[in-house]
């Protein structure tokens, strides 16, 4: 199977706001194909929470996943990182490999970073990351700071705005990653919103960290589904 044969289903959250190249939800983004679906339900106000989706919410995820799945696809991934604890409850339902969210890298980058002040994580909103959010792996020492409140992507998401300034987008995600860098050391970050994939080799080039996102983690499974 070539990268270019292998599927990949998202499951999106109900949310209209832009999304450039780079972020899991655009289908330019991944080499593979890629068919996006936007749940009826699930909002982001519903997902960036301290607690987790359940109900019909979560019902719906599920069925998602599985047409997903009956679509051919060979992958399913979701559009927030805010999603691990829904993790295994949306595997059991499926055959194929299923990817909530880039935090689940945690226990690899650990092996790989193992100092106290190694690993950061640049998320959405940290006033609402809590360790479920990781599937429950061990968080102690992971430094962690959110664009909430007063950045360009913040405000277009959480108000789910059709217009969005990429270059000032761009500048505060490296404001926030030097800040990571500067106060505490880290050598590698992980993203956990999905809407900061597009500023990812910016932030790289300019401060020289290790940046991981959730497309990274889907190429990783789409190379190892590439037998050819």
């Amino acid at each position: 199977m070539r990268v270019s044969d292998c599927t990949v289903g998202v499951i999106q959250l109900n949310t209209n706001f832009p999304r450039p190249i780079g972020d899991i939800g655009n289908p330019k983004t991944l080499f593979s194909k890629a068919i996006i679906r936007r749940l009826d339900l699930a909002s982001v106000a519903d997902v960036v929470s301290v607690d987790v989706i359940s109900g019909d919410r979560l019902d719906e995820m599920v069925s998602v996943a599985r047409e997903l799945e009956n679509q051919g696809c060979d992958l399913i991934t979701t559009s927030c990182g805010f999603l691990g604890p829904v993790q295994a409850h949306v595997q059991q339902h499926l055959k194929i490999p299923f990817v909530s969210t880039s935090l689940l890298m945690l226990p690899f980058l650990r092996t790989v970073y193992p100092n106290e002040a190694d690993i950061g994580v640049l998320t959405f909103d940290s006033r609402a990351l809590r360790p479920h959010h990781f599937v429950d792996h061990d968080i102690r020492g992971v430094k962690i700071i959110g664009l909430e409140t007063d950045t360009e992507l913040y405000r277009v998401i959480s108000k789910d705005e059709s217009q969005l300034d990429t270059d000032k987008a761009a500048s505060e995600v490296v404001d926030r990653v030097k800040k990571l860098v500067d106060q505490y050391g880290v050598r590698s970050v992980i993203f956990e919103c999905t809407n900061l994939s597009p500023y990812k080799s910016k932030v790289r080039s300019e401060t020289g960290v290790a940046v991981f996102d959730l497309v990274d983690l889907v190429s990783f499974h789409i190379n190892a589904l590439n037998g050819g």
